[in-house]
């Protein structure tokens, strides 16, 4: 820091692999921005897949127990099919709608300070907020376990009136003797 002045270190500024691949990278985005966002939505939602489902009990092939005697205790594989799915569904919807929202974004919200951190606050929450849905909606459209429990934990509030309601008819004065 010279005279109150910071400079960001600028890879292009330094010849070399990784200099020409960042400014490769930065001037594809720049050019491709649509196509870029579709494409790593593919990648995202793929790898996403396949991280919930080791997270869920699936084991990698080269994870599998080897031995006969403990191949009782093996976990069920990667659903490669269901992944490929869902990446198929990264890149034909939430990347297109999650490009199209974002430039919403841009034009819509925090205008007048738009690169403020209370503007990037705000349209990153409501990207990753979308990003979960569409990516939720994917996965219920594609496995029929998951739609089930997407279908159960919709129903949950709806439970959980109709149970404190009860609550309240047994706990009101006189309800006992309605009772019998």
């Amino acid at each position: 820091m010279l005279h109150g002045h910071s400079s960001a270190l600028s890879l292009s500024a330094h010849p070399g692999p990784a200099a020409r691949l960042w400014s490769s990278c930065t001037r594809t985005i720049q050019q491709h921005p649509f196509l870029i966002k579709t494409v790593t939505s593919g990648f995202g939602f793929a790898f996403g897949d396949v991280l919930f489902q080791l997270g869920t009990g699936a084991a990698l092939p080269w994870a599998q127990p080897a031995s006969a005697a403990s191949r009782s205790k093996a976990r069920r594989p990667i659903d490669w099919q269901r992944a490929a799915a869902m990446g198929g569904a990264g890149l034909a919807v939430a990347g297109p709608v999650g490009y199209y929202f974002l430039m919403w974004m841009e034009g819509n919200i925090w205008t007048a300070a738009p690169h403020c951190t209370a503007a990037l606050a705000t349209k990153f929450t409501l990207d990753q907020v979308l990003g979960l849905a569409l990516w939720h909606a994917s996965l219920a459209a594609l496995h029929e376990p998951h739609r089930q429990t997407c279908s159960e934990v919709a129903r949950w509030p709806a439970r959980q009136l109709a149970r404190q309601a009860q609550r309240r008819r047994l706990q009101a004065p006189g309800a006992a003797l309605k009772a019998s």
